[in-house]
């Protein structure tokens, strides 16, 4: 089982590009979406990477990255794509990193905000949003020549 963090298409044109590719027809908003979903997921694979490094004692954690080739998953109209740790393969530490943990209510390890930033902060998001609407882009500029 993954962590259920997922990420989906979110940028500013997204809406009035998925009308043209619509119009278009064929497979091109489907392989629009699975560019745009892929190549953002491996960007936050290689910014967790980086920030797990430095938690490297057994290599488990590391080991238990989701960074298989990113499939997206389709339901319905709606498509996503799996980052972060696998929980149930020796993922389950990062949680206690990311968060911290305490011993009768004394912190006993700080939380480590890089690694909880590689995913869930701001500067990553946006990167994201920036990246996937690039990868949009280019699919749609193919298309529409």
């Amino acid at each position: 089982m993954a962590t259920k963090n997922k990420l989906t298409l979110d940028f500013p044109m997204f809406e009035t590009l998925k009308t043209q590719l619509d119009k278009a027809g064929g497979n091109a908003l489907k392989t629009a979406v699975d560019n745009a979903l892929k190549t953002s997921a491996s960007y936050v694979d290689s910014q967790l990477k980086a920030a797990i490094a430095p938690h490297k004692k057994t290599g488990q954690v590391e080991a238990s990255l989701d960074t298989h080739p990113n499939q997206v998953e389709w339901f319905g109209s709606n498509a996503s794509v799996q980052v972060g740790f696998n929980l149930s393969d020796g993922g389950l530490p990062s949680l206690f990193l990311m968060y911290g943990t305490k011993v009768h209510g004394q912190p006993h390890v700080k939380p480590d905000k890089k690694l909880y930033n590689a995913v869930y902060g701001s500067r990553v998001k946006n990167q994201v949003h920036k990246i996937q609407e690039e990868a949009f882009l280019s699919i749609v500029s193919k298309v529409m020549r």
